[in-house]
């Protein structure tokens, strides 16, 4: 029993209708009958408008669907086979005495342009976008439109160009250049439909396209759709190369005829020849003809063009007379190799020619050619130069995907780069990050300055996000104002991936407050920061979150920035707050040394360690643990560790005076980022000149981290300071990563003991282990070893027994201010 598919039709000649009868009709209409004809189908029509059509085939209710343009939101919902029944695209097409060349042409036209269709939003888009005037005229069908420009009612109208060669013609219309919307368009099918039907569609569309002479391409040319197959050159062109090959198979014959009837029938050779050069030329494509030793025998009118020079300067010559070297060697491997093979080649070429800067694209199609019997053959080649086409699809690319202003990504391709991350696997835990920047008071500027003025501070705003934005990042501008930083890899930890956008926001934030228009009229920004952890959420949610804190940066009163999560929020606002109120620490006197001092096994004070404090008027103290890492990472260590260095110094030179207290030293910890700076060795030695405090009573404590970090530069500067009389102390033991061959070689005089390992010495073995292994190491490298945290008698009689004779902790006392630290023991 033959099958019955239930066919949608609705009106869209020629591409598809129905006739008296119901039946479909048109290009895919009458495709689709052979079809099923061959497939022995018997088809029902069911007529629809589009939309109700569509409707009907995702619920089953009609089986097949002509006519349907592929997109990803349809296949979702839809079925479709996989060979394209045909391409299609839409065009501009014009009356005599209009010239459109491109869209710019438009301005100040009249467009016929059928209301909701495709064509009409996509020239409103773009003409909107560039500020193009045009003046509309809505029409209910493309027939309509045409007539309308055959009247003089309008000057230009927008169809499908199946629809346009179908009848351009009938109305004494002619195409332009202007093409958009390129579309594959296909059978769509129910979801309901047996795939089967789908590749057996495909079968017989391939193996029609196969045959030049099959019903598929009666049908293309009975329509003027398409009249042949895969054609990737201008159908003129297929003409031009078989009318080449006849003429040239006719010059031979007269040749060979020349020889017995010279004089009768020479006139006849000269008006054939003449005929064939006045055809060649006539060609729009590059025609040619070389030797087998690849010299050239023949060229039409556009290879002289091409090669600026006659054709008679042409022959004899070979390509490396004319295209640089590069281009001449791929130009002779594709030659030899249709001469060696004996067989047709279409190739794609880029090559550049002697004197140009800019890669010329050629689509050529290159064949053996037997020029005389018993010969080896020439080779004939046909070109087609693709260069503009190109050029032309790579401004169509950025107008879609870049802002034609700043020249940045535009809200679509940010969109589908946002899409990337919110869809990445799950197993990568990376905290990523969206920033909303608003310009504050922008419209300010365009009611002032004018609006060029604005579209440089655009510009120039632009410019600098580029230029501070990391790697696996990118800047888009979002609308008038508004741009957009995706930070697509921040960190895994919520908390420093926080800190790292927020530091970045506020690189931007002073940065943009120090552009200046041609007004000096003042620039401020405000910043929204949605921070996201890759899966769960969607695009949409997460550029809303960065909304809502943008809107509250700005109700906060601009030139500031905003976190969605609260608790994040929070912390970066508390984070900002120390980290201002730090920097007036100094000049407020707030921060002071407080000494805690070392003893030796009789008891007898030795030294003292100097910490630092901070006193906050309103805070109280606070923690060192909580500032010094602040300060190292704003860089205000450097000044604090300074001041710290000056006044230990200072100290010292005071106890120099007194006998009682000349022999003690004083230990201060150095951070990393103080001790690598290109001046810290100057300037210590500065202040000991100034201070005339002794260098060897200065004890400088120094973490393993530094030692490992660029060791030979350590070394050097911890000899420079040695040679001055200055001792060394390794802070913090067993915490980090010391590799022994350091110790050995650096400068050290001191070891000490982290606290964590005397905690808890007398009840874990392990602890206890650590520690006297630390002490028997030490003596073995003449290091004297100082235990920190000793609180209990039992603590200091084990370290005693055990060969530790220096000590740090509360047993001894507290950290205390020089003015009572020795009123206190």
């Amino acid at each position: 029993m033959a099958e019955t598919l239930t066919v949608g039709v609705y009106h869209n000649p020629p591409k598809l209708f129905a006739d008296d009868e119901g039946r479909p009709r048109g290009v895919l209409g009458d495709l689709l009958q052979e079809i099923a004809k061959e497939e022995q189908w018997q088809l029902e029509s069911y007529q629809c408008d589009f939309q109700h059509c569509l409707t009907l085939l995702k619920q089953g209710d009609i089986d097949v669907l002509p006519d349907v343009a592929w997109s990803e939101s349809r296949a979702g919902d839809i079925a479709f086979h996989e060979e394209p029944v045909l391409h299609s695209w839409s065009q501009l097409y014009q009356r005599e005495g209009v010239e459109i060349e491109a869209i710019f042409d438009l301005e100040q036209r009249r467009v016929a342009v059928v209301s909701g269709s495709v064509q009409q939003r996509y020239l409103a888009s773009v003409t909107e976008r560039f500020d193009i005037n045009v003046t509309w005229l809505p029409v209910n069908s493309f027939a309509k439109g045409f007539q309308a420009v055959a009247d003089g009612e309008a000057d230009i109208v927008a169809a499908n160009h199946l629809f346009g060669d179908w009848r351009a013609h009938d109305y004494g219309l002619r195409a332009t250049p202007v093409i958009f919307q390129p579309v594959r368009l296909f059978y769509a099918a129910s979801p309901q439909l047996s795939e089967e039907v789908l590749s057996r569609i495909d079968d017989v569309l391939r193996r029609w396209k196969q045959d030049n002479g099959s019903i598929y391409y009666e049908t293309l040319s009975l329509w003027r759709a398409n009249p042949k197959p895969h054609q990737a050159i201008p159908t003129w062109l297929w003409w031009s190369v078989s009318l080449l090959f006849l003429l040239l198979l006719l010059a031979l014959l007269v040749n060979f005829l020349l020889k017995r009837r010279m004089k009768i029938n020479r006139e006849q050779l000269n008006t054939n020849e003449a005929l064939l050069s006045t055809i060649l030329d006539s060609v729009d494509a590059y025609i040619y003809i070389k030797s087998p030793s690849l010299k050239y025998r023949y060229v039409n009118r556009k290879i002289s063009e091409l090669f600026n020079c006659p054709a008679k300067d042409i022959i004899g010559k070979r390509d490396d007379d004319f295209f640089d070297e590069v281009s001449t060697a791929a130009v002779k491997a594709i030659d030899q190799k249709v001469l060696e093979t004996g067989t047709k080649m279409t190739v794609e070429e880029h090559h550049k020619l002697q004197g140009e800067e800019h890669v010329r694209t050629f689509l050529s199609i290159k064949m053996p050619l037997t020029m005389v019997a018993g010969e080896a053959p020439c080779l004939c080649g046909v070109s087609t130069e693709l260069t503009e086409y190109l050029e032309m699809q790579t401004k169509t690319h950025r107008l879609a995907f870049y802002d034609a202003l700043t020249g940045l990504p535009n809200r679509r391709l940010l969109m589908e780069s946002l899409a990337e991350v919110t869809e990445q696997d799950s197993h990568l835990s990376r905290y990523s990050a969206v920033f909303i920047l608003d310009l504050d008071s922008f419209r300010l500027v365009n009611d002032i300055q004018g609006h060029e003025s604005g579209d440089q501070l655009l510009i120039k705003v632009a410019d600098q996000l580029q230029q501070q934005l990391p790697q696996e990042a990118m800047v888009a501008r979002f609308s008038s104002d508004e741009f957009v930083v995706l930070l697509k890899v921040l960190d895994e930890q919520q908390g420093d991936a926080t800190h790292r956008a927020e530091r970045l926001a506020r690189q931007f934030l002073e940065t943009i407050a120090k552009l200046r228009n041609d007004r000096a009229l003042p620039v401020s920004a405000s910043i929204g920061i949605s921070l996201f952890e890759g899966t769960g959420q969607s695009v949409n949610s997460v550029l809303q979150q960065a909304d809502m804190a943008l809107q509250q940066a700005k109700a906060a009163g601009g030139n500031t920035l905003r976190f969605f999560n609260m608790d994040m929020q929070i912390s970066v606002l508390e984070r900002a707050s120390l980290e201002g109120d730090l920097h007036q620490a100094l000049e407020r006197n707030e921060l002071s040394l407080h000494y805690q001092v070392q003893v030796d096994h009789h008891g007898a004070t030795t030294g003292v360690e100097a910490l630092l404090r901070w006193y906050h008027p309103q805070r109280g103290w606070v923690s060192p643990a909580t500032f010094i890492p602040l300060a190292e990472e704003n860089g205000l260590i450097l000044p604090i560790g300074h001041w710290v260095l000056k006044s230990a110094c200072e100290q010292l030179a005071k106890w120099a005076e007194h006998p009682a207290y000349s022999s003690l030293t004083i230990s201060v910890n150095v951070s990393s980022v103080q001790f690598q700076q290109p001046e810290f060795v100057r300037n210590l030695e500065g202040l000991l000149a100034h201070t005339q405090a002794p260098p060897g009573r200065l004890v400088l404590e120094v973490t393993e981290s530094l030692l490992m970090n660029e060791p030979a530069r350590v070394r050097s500067t911890m000899l420079k300071l040695r040679a001055q009389g200055i001792r060394f102390a390794l802070d913090d033991f067993g915490t980090g990563y010391s590799s022994l061959s350091y110790l050995k070689r650096l400068p050290l005089d001191e070891l000490k003991i982290d606290q964590s390992f005397i905690r808890e010495l007398l009840t874990d073995k392990t602890d206890a282990a650590i520690v006297d292994t630390t002490i028997l190491l030490a003596v073995s490298l003449g290091l004297t070893v100082v235990a920190e945290g000793v609180e209990k008698k039992e603590q200091l009689d084990w370290l005693k027994g055990h060969g530790c004779y220096r000590y740090q902790g509360y047993l001894f006392g507290r950290p205390t201010p020089i003015e009572y630290l020795f009123e206190a023991y």
